[in-house]
């Protein structure tokens, strides 16, 4: 016969451990308590934290720093320079108009045709501050210009190198059409099977660059054509609305889209200074576009000029002495000879990797082992 179970007592329950807590007088248990240990407590957010009711917001995964917000406005501005263009132009101006005792700047055109011939580093000298105010406000509106001048270059400078990049991707992949028109006869020479499709496409493709250059101007001729064009519109309309002689207003149209200001032809109608104002900020936009085109196509024909990729031919026989007196071209001969037709690296750049492979093969098997690589 089984002995009687003892009051108070708790079967172990899976996954729980503890003791049964025992009431001194009646000897029952009371209570069952666990030998875990105690949960942690939740944290408490910070006092700041608990004052703005707000916790902290959590760092950015590896990798990805966050940018500060004056670096991302920067770059904003950066890539949008009209908003700095215009920002500046409107805030001097309001500075300007609002000055007391400037007889220049009272009338509001004459404050923006100050602005204009200023801000484009015109200066005619037919209209400048008279007062203390004044010259400091110039002063400053002046030395702001320089260093939006500056931005501005600097972006010109980075138009510059992109039209440099395009011209040279625009010369791989003339070259790489040509390239596939070759590969496609050697196919065929060796008796592989080749795709008329594919031999037709890179015709055609050959064909459209080829119309495509005949047909399109350079962009030298296009910046010529686009100066020549601002210089005639100026010159018309300055000898319409001042009745200057064509010759003159030709003459004024240079030296202003030039920047130059001798300041012996000025506008002074009113009409002729709101064209006056509007043509300054406009022909130096052009004239950048025509330095950066001229620059493009001088550089793209340089590319073209310089290189021998230019003249390259793609023939079985190229093919074949590039692997030497082995007497077949393996993958990396091939590889070599194709990066080097479509100029993207030259031979010396191969044979000098060539000779330090060669210095690390201490048995000369054209292989690295390990006994190569730890100088066994």
């Amino acid at each position: 016969m089984s002995a009687p179970k003892r009051p108070g007592r708790r079967p172990e329950e899976p996954g729980t451990y503890g003791t049964m807590a025992r009431d001194e007088e009646s000897g029952l248990g009371t209570a069952w308590k666990t030998n875990d240990p105690p949960a942690a407590p939740p944290a408490k957010p910070k006092r700041a934290e608990r004052a703005s009711g707000r916790t902290k917001r959590p760092p950015p995964p590896s990798g990805t720093p966050r940018k500060r917000p004056w670096k991302i406005a920067m770059e904003f501005l950066y890539n949008n320079l009209w908003i700095v263009y215009v920002v500046y132009v409107v805030g001097s101006l309001s500075i300007l108009h609002g000055l007391k005792d400037e007889p220049d700047f009272d009338n509001f055109l004459d404050a923006w045709y100050f602005v204009a011939i200023t801000v484009t580093t015109v200066g005619y000298g037919d209209k400048s501050p008279k007062t203390d105010d004044g010259k400091i406000a110039v002063m400053i509106f002046i030395v702001t210009g320089v260093a939006v001048a500056g931005i501005f270059m600097s972006k010109v400078t980075d138009w510059i190198l992109e039209a440099q990049e395009r011209a040279l991707h625009a010369m791989t992949a003339r070259k790489e059409a040509e390239m596939s028109i070759d590969m496609a006869k050697i196919k065929a020479n060796v008796g592989a099977s080749v795709d008329e499709s594919e031999i037709q496409a890179a015709r055609e493709r050959k064909k459209q660059e080829a119309r495509r250059r005949k047909v399109s101007l350079s962009p030298r001729m296009r910046a010529v054509l686009m100066v020549v064009g601002v210089i005639f519109v100026g010159a018309v309309a300055m000898h319409m609305i001042e009745d200057i002689t064509f010759l003159d207003g030709c003459y004024w149209s240079i030296v202003t889209s030039t920047t130059v200001g001798y300041g012996d032809i000025t506008p002074k109608t009113e009409a002729g200074k709101a064209f006056a104002s509007a043509y300054a900020l406009i022909t130096i936009g052009v004239m950048a576009w025509a330095i950066g085109q001229i620059v493009s196509g001088t550089v793209e024909g340089k590319a073209e000029q310089d290189s021998h990729v230019n003249n390259f031919k793609l023939t079985p026989q190229w093919l074949a002495e590039q692997g030497g007196d082995k007497g077949y071209v393996d993958k990396f001969d091939f590889a070599r000879a194709m990066l080097i037709a479509v100029g993207k690296l030259e031979a010396s750049d191969f044979d000098s990797v060539a000779a330090r492979f060669k210095e690390l093969d201490v048995n000369g098997d054209g292989s690295l082992d390990a006994k190569d690589l730890m100088g066994e």
